[in-house]
């Protein structure tokens, strides 16, 4: 999969799969948004979809399958959030977590167009 970084240790994020690339979008844990018992990205899926892809892509941001990678400050562990579609490449960004704990789990808040039933185009 194309757009891999080298590690993901200590950032939060969200991500897009377009044609099998990776179009990452992270910050460190110093630079996230606290939320609850969490950090985050401080910027929405669709924020970061009309800023950067809507005009090359020319579809919605939730037509690609997408996902999330949180950090649970208590629990001390990062948690992506993911589309079903792309399990695969979940488990490949989740091994950009090496020295840090990583689990994945299926979210249903993130389907896309092949995903979601009654899709408009």
């Amino acid at each position: 999969m194309k757009g891999l970084p080298d590690t993901l240790d200590n950032h939060v994020g969200l991500f897009f799969v377009v044609h099998n690339e990776l179009l990452l979008h992270s910050c460190t844990l110093n630079d996230a948004e606290k939320y609850g018992d969490f950090l985050n990205y401080p910027f929405s899926h669709e924020k970061v979809w009309l800023s950067h892809y809507k005009n090359k892509h020319r579809v919605d941001f939730d037509y690609f399958p997408r996902g999330r990678i949180v950090y649970n400050r208590v629990k001390q562990q990062s948690i992506l959030y993911y589309d079903g579609c792309i399990k695969s490449e979940a488990k490949k960004i989740q091994s950009l977590f090496p020295s840090k704990t990583c689990i994945i789990a299926r979210d249903e808040h993130y389907q896309c167009h092949k995903c979601c039933e009654g899709y408009v185009i």
